[in-house]
């Protein structure tokens, strides 16, 4: 095995969440394929070859290590029993992508609803939003450039509450 081929996933994965399934999925994905443990998921669970079957199943138990790594605590009982890995890909999918108008509301009033934060940067706030923007496509309910400079636009800023010590009020 070369030095190249040893070498660990540098990339900056994160750990999937309830909230992060659209960003989560294509770095996993990239992940997967740069270890060559893709196949499993991508071919549907089926092994392509069944004089190699020994190999697949090494390959599909590999493939669901990888991903579990990956699952946060409060995600992970959802499928930790799931023994193929195009099994557990699609249980997460249909958890976290589901074109249900209960998510589909729950996205949009979340778009609508956004405020940029005290101490929260623009550019973190705009990469909030074009996340939900992404999950509302994923959702088959994209927002044309209008509606999201709009949505962007009309976006309140939240501020905490000023605190102040030692100061009465005389009535």
């Amino acid at each position: 095995m070369t030095t190249e081929e040893s070498t660990s996933y540098s990339g900056a994965m994160i750990m999937l969440t309830a909230t992060n399934y659209t960003l989560w999925r294509p770095r996993m994905e990239d992940l997967l394929s740069c270890k060559d443990l893709f196949d499993p998921v991508e071919s549907n669970g089926k092994n392509p070859d069944p004089a190699k079957e020994l190999e697949w199943k090494k390959s599909n138990r590999k493939t669901i290590g990888h991903i579990r790594q990956w699952i946060d605590h409060s995600v992970f009982h959802h499928v930790a029993q799931e023994t193929d890995a195009y099994a557990l890909w699609k249980k997460l999918e249909e958890m976290y992508q589901a074109k249900t108008a209960r998510n589909k509301a729950l996205l949009m009033r979340r778009s609508v609803n956004m405020k940029l934060k005290n101490g929260t940067s623009v550019a973190e706030h705009t990469s909030e939003y074009q996340s939900l923007v992404n999950q509302l496509s994923s959702v088959e309910m994209p927002l044309g450039d209008e509606m999201q400079a709009l949505l962007l636009l009309t976006c309140p800023y939240h501020r905490e509450p000023r605190k102040t010590t030692g100061e009465t009020t005389k009535g």
